[in-house]
């Protein structure tokens, strides 16, 4: 089926088709694609992004989850909640200074300090009860929504695969679905957090002013449209990169599982090059929108100072009047900043929502999509208590639906008998092979009907009617597990007696046995392990193991040799004979169908001839007879080679085409294949072990991989140190502030005398206007540091995607024969390695380097302008903050299994959907899928795992934080009383550290990021360090001016790595001398 790519899109194409487009390349997509070719300069048009609410998200939740949600989204709440509420227990913790005499009411101290404390445990509980049940009702969903778009699709009709790439569906699966659970997880808790904070400190600081609180939402417009802005643009570009890597996915995935075929053609390099520019295309995009984006953030932060200005102007002038105490200002002023501080501390989960929906849009409208030829329904359509297997068509009409324009049957009808054998025949290209997808239901027809035992297959019930059919495909394909277990695939209920029983009849009995494990031998990917004819008899052993009323061979022998193909046929018709079994058979070689009760013949859609084989040889002129006269001038030559065959045959040795290269995927293998030990040996063996080629990946890698962009790491720092340095500068300001109004306000309480609040316009002025020309800096600062370090995390992102792409086309074939290196488990770390490495070098790194700026100056100014005795106490709390992070840091060392686990996932939903047409003739849609949901229990249960210890390490990390709050409070209160230290000094100590802590605790991240981050650099490093012993990019070794052809092996001896056990070639000589024909036989035609 071939079509060509229109250049606009249809009103009735969904938005699905246009984000799952096959391979652009590709001469049978009739889609649009969303970018421009790969292969040229064509532009297609973008389609209109369509919406996606909130809401939507959550369609998976059941119960359970609705509860856990509920209860994440509460305590979340309470969390946010809490937060401001530091600003009536800093109002209170003043008031307790607001002394005439200089002295400290005790009192009031005492309950300000008891009332951190209690806020300290609130925040303990609430993070972690926050992280736990958001992350388990993350996971819980994740696995139902993966189990369900696997099943779904399992479960869509043939004709919609035509518009779908299957490579570019299970990377939707597993990589997809990774951004939607961070964007339902954790990250949506803090957001949750966040805007409970902003709303508790807005309703704080209108109580205790409300005119002042009105006056600094002067600004919230201007934060409201750049936030919006950002939100906007993030969404977009989102959608349009999950897009452009899902098309890089696909040719990653075609190009891995295609290895042989790629390096015989040395076309690793061409399909490098189509990778990379699917990557810089995602790149370039992000950069540009980074620009823009990086000044709406820092235009964001500039009018948070502002806010401070207008909030210090305004409030200061109601204490100079005498019109509210600093108390109450401070309080209101507070409440309006820790408001602010969240809206800005929100926007990487915000980020990550925004991330999950553009993630969802694509797979949440294929979910949507209804199959037009559904099997799912059990109970839907006839199912009848037999078949005798009679089949009639009548007067067909059909294109494929993917080209309406281009009928592929016309006013085709035959019949076939209960128990009859009718062979199809015709030239190349003659539609052989459309009746079997008609008789299937992979289509229906575009008029006219097929008929079985006189219903239309249309009235029948789906699974029923491929349940009556067995089909053995011209290429078989058999799944990454054991021999018996791909001949009882399509049922579990099968004995051993059954698939021995079946395998005999196929001819193939004598083949398994002699393997290492006879029918527990594992046939790796897609049959690698086994030759063509020996997966060609397992595939006729799956079918006849059904005992269907109908068999199709379609081509089936034609990769056996002749006495093989003989003894099954036999074996067939003893089987038709016994069963009653009718039988369609496409056929090329006429030889195999010459006994068949009837031929059909066709030519351009339709039925020419028709009739036995001795009646269609008599036709003078007709086609069959022309077909066949041809291939007779061969038959003696065919009857010599199948002779030669015969006589050389020895089944003792048949084991010796069982080719040893085992390749079993991920998703098949035990527990204990995580890691395998492998013999190495030398001249023999040609991997190297993957102790040999381990790389531990450091923060240095990351930045040797980034020096091409260190202008833009040096533009990040500054950014960094100019935003992180801006927290305890305003600490200073605010404390000297609140120092000198409170110590004046006490004095005009005292005495009532307005001229001792006489200095204070001048000092409101000065700090308001110091707020202002910080603002503008703040703008620039935050600018750079967000512009710097994304342009950074792109550039690394692209650079390790190619490395290790790169890495992996350059292996040699044995690499890909391991079990560790399935196809599915290579193309899901591609996904995500370079991802996870880059993130430490994106936005998490910025907001490390700030948390240091930001805790290096709060350290110096308390220091010098502070209190040092109070600075040493608050430095005892950092090694407390840390374990909190080191407990997390353990934990993420498992996390190497979760991604294994997941690898499998990956590796299965890439095995089933490739195969689609082999899983669906065969039944294997439930299968497939339980199989599926199982692998995807230890994600979960890892998931959940992670979450308690992480839930736990946050949580006392608030609780430290606050209780050294509630210590340095009463502690700083005692050495104010007795002279030690002045007020002002402790404010500044207190301020600095106050003002810092939730910049520096929102930048704990980075230490999770970071092991993730390492994790995935040691597998791309390891790749890229990796000398394998046969190296196709290597540019050293001769290269003759000219190849005469001429071909000597000496003294050959080999053994696949895999299986070193086995002799394959010993001692091997030959010469094939220039010019000549060799032909290589061998006991079996393999």
């Amino acid at each position: 089926m071939t079509a060509s790519a229109d250049k606009t899109r249809p009103s009735d194409v969904p938005y699905a088709q246009l984000v799952t487009p096959r391979s652009r390349n590709s001469t049978s997509e009739p889609g649009v694609v969303l970018v421009k070719d790969a292969t040229s300069d064509t532009k297609y048009p973008q389609a209109t992004l369509p919406t996606l609410s909130f809401l939507d998200l959550y369609r998976f939740a059941a119960l359970p989850d609705r509860i856990l949600l509920v209860l994440g989204v509460t305590m979340a709440a309470i969390n946010g909640a809490i937060f401001p509420c530091i600003a009536l227990v800093f109002g209170k913790a003043i008031g307790a200074f607001a002394q005439a005499d200089g002295g400290v009411d005790s009192d009031k101290l005492n309950s300000a300090s008891l009332d951190y404390f209690l806020i300290a445990i609130g925040l303990f509980m609430t993070d972690y009860f926050a992280y736990l049940l958001f992350s388990l009702s993350a996971e819980r969903q994740m696995k139902a929504l993966r189990a369900h778009a696997l099943q779904h699709m399992l479960y869509m009709d043939i004709s919609w695969y035509d518009l779908h790439d299957p490579l570019q569906l299970s990377s939707r699966i597993t990589g997809d679905t990774v951004k939607i659970k961070d964007g339902m997880g954790q990250k949506l808790g803090d957001g949750v957090k966040y805007v409970c904070q902003f709303v508790t400190g807005y309703i704080i600081g209108l109580a205790r002013g409300w005119d002042i609180a009105l006056i600094m939402t002067c600004i919230m417009p201007v934060m409201g449209w750049s936030m919006t802005y950002v939100m906007k643009r993030w969404r977009s570009r989102a959608t349009y990169a999950q897009q452009v890597y899902a098309e890089a996915g696909a040719v990653a995935e075609e190009t891995l599982g295609s290895m042989r075929t790629v390096s015989s053609l040395t076309a690793e390099k061409r399909a490098l090059a189509k990778y990379n520019k699917h990557t810089a295309e995602v790149e370039q995009g992000n950069i540009k929108q980074s620009r823009i984006l990086s000044l709406m953030l820092g235009l964001f932060r500039g009018c948070d100072w502002l806010m401070y200005a207008a909030g210090l102007w305004y409030g200061g002038s109601k204490v100079w009047k005498g019109e509210a105490s600093p108390q109450r200002v401070f309080q209101s002023l507070m409440g309006i900043l820790m408001g602010m501080r969240a809206l800005g501390l929100i926007t990487p989960n915000l980020t990550a929502v925004i991330e999950a929906n553009g993630a969802a849009v694509a797979l949440y409208e294929l979910l949507d999509t209804q199959s037009q030829i559904d099997a799912s329904h059990e109970d839907q359509g006839i199912i009848p208590g037999s078949s005798s297997g009679r089949i009639e068509v009548r007067n067909v009409n059909f294109a494929y639906p993917s080209r309406p324009d281009a009928p592929i049957l016309r006013d085709y009808s035959v019949t076939i008998e209960s128990g009859q054998t009718v062979a199809f025949v015709g030239a190349s290209g003659g539609r052989k092979s459309t009746i079997i997808a008609l008789l299937e239901r992979f289509y229906d027809p575009t008029s006219g009907s097929i008929l079985l035992d006189g219903r239309d297959l249309r009235t029948l019930n789906v699974k029923w009617l491929r349940s009556q059919i067995g089909l053995v495909s011209q290429e078989p394909v058999l799944f990454a597990t054991t021999i018996g277990e791909n001949i009882s695939a399509s049922r579990t209920d099968f004995t051993r007696d059954d698939i021995t029983a079946a395998a005999k009849m196929a001819n193939a009995h004598t083949f398994i046995m002699s393997l290492p494990q006879n029918y527990d031998t594992m046939v790796g990917e897609k049959g690698v392990s086994l030759s063509g004819g020996q997966k060609q008899r397992v595939a006729i052993g799956r079918a006849i193991i059904r005992e269907p009323k109908i068999l199709v061979l379609d081509e089936a022998t034609s990769a056996l040799d002749a006495e093989s193909e003989r003894v099954v046929q036999q074996a067939l018709n003893e089987l038709m004979a016994e069963t009653n079994m009718t039988t369609l058979a496409i056929a090329h070689r006429l030889s195999t169908i010459r006994h068949a009760d009837k031929i059909v013949v066709l030519a351009d859609g339709h039925v020419v001839e028709e009739g036995p084989h001795d009646e269609l040889v008599e036709l003078e002129h007709g086609l069959y007879r022309s077909l066949y006269t041809i291939q007779e001038t061969k038959a003696q030559e065919e009857a010599e080679g199948a002779a030669l065959a015969l006589t050389e045959a020895e089944r003792s040795k048949e084991a010796d085409g069982y080719l040893t290269r085992q390749e079993s995927s991920r998703s098949m293998r035990s527990d204990g294949s995580r890691t395998s030990a492998r013999t190495s040996s030398v001249g023999l063996i040609d991997s190297v072990s993957e102790n040999e080629i381990s790389h531990k990946f450091t923060v240095w890698d990351a930045n040797a991989l980034s020096r091409p962009e260190r202008g833009y790491f040096i533009m990040g720092m500054i950014g960094s140190a100019i935003n992180g340095a801006s927290f305890p500068a305003s600490a200073v300001l605010i404390s000297q502030l609140v120092a000198i109004m409170t110590l004046d306000y006490a004095k005009y309480e005292e005495y009532e005398d307005l001229s001792y609040l006489s200095s204070l316009p001048h000092k409101v002025a000065v700090y308001g206007s110091l707020y202002i020309a910080g603002s503008v800096v703040i703008w620039i600062g935050r600018g750079c540091q967000s512009y710097g370090f994304q342009y950074m995390a792109e550039k690394l992102t692209a650079r390790l995607r190619g490395i290790h792409f790169s890495s992996l086309c350059r292996q040699n074939i044995a690499f890909f024969d391991e079990k560790e290196h399935a196809t599915g488990a290579l193309t899901a770390d591609l996904a995500t390695d370079a991802l996870r490495v880059a993130v430490i070098s994106g936005e998490s790194q910025g907001r490390l380097f700030q948390a240091i700026f930001t805790t290096a100056a709060a350290l110096l100014i308390s220091f010098l302008a502070g209190s040092w005795l109070l600075t040493l106490v608050m430095l005892a709390i950092i090694p407390f903050l840390v374990l909190g992070n080191v407990f997390r840091s353990t934990n993420r060392r498992g996390s190497s299994i979760l991604a294994d686990d997941m690898a499998e996932v990956g590796a299965h939903a890439s095995e089933v959907l490739g195969n689609i047409r082999t899983i669906v003739s065969l039944g294997m849609e439930k299968a497939s899928c339980e199989r599926f949901s199982a692998l995807l229990d230890e994600p979960m249960k890892s998931g959940e795992r992670d979450a308690q210890i992480n839930g736990l390490a946050i949580g006392f990390s608030s609780f430290i934080i606050f209780a050294t709050y509630s210590f340095v409070f009463w502690y700083g209160g005692k050495l104010v009383n007795d002279g030690s230290i002045t007020f002002l000094q402790l404010m500044r100590s207190l301020m600095a550290i106050i003002m810092s802590s939730q910049t520096v605790g929102a930048s704990v991240g980075y230490i999770a990021d970071a092991e993730s981050a390492f994790e995935a650099g040691n597998v791309i490093l390891s790749l890229r360090d990796r000398k394998p012993p046969i190296d196709s990019f290597q540019e050293g070794g001769l290269r003759p001016a000219s190849v005469l052809g001429k071909i000597e092996f000496k003294d050959v001896l080999f053994r696949y790595p895999t299986r070193p056990e086995v002799t394959v070639l010993r001692n091997n000589n030959l010469t094939i001398e220039h010019r000549d024909c060799g032909i290589l036989r061998s006991e079996r035609w393999w």
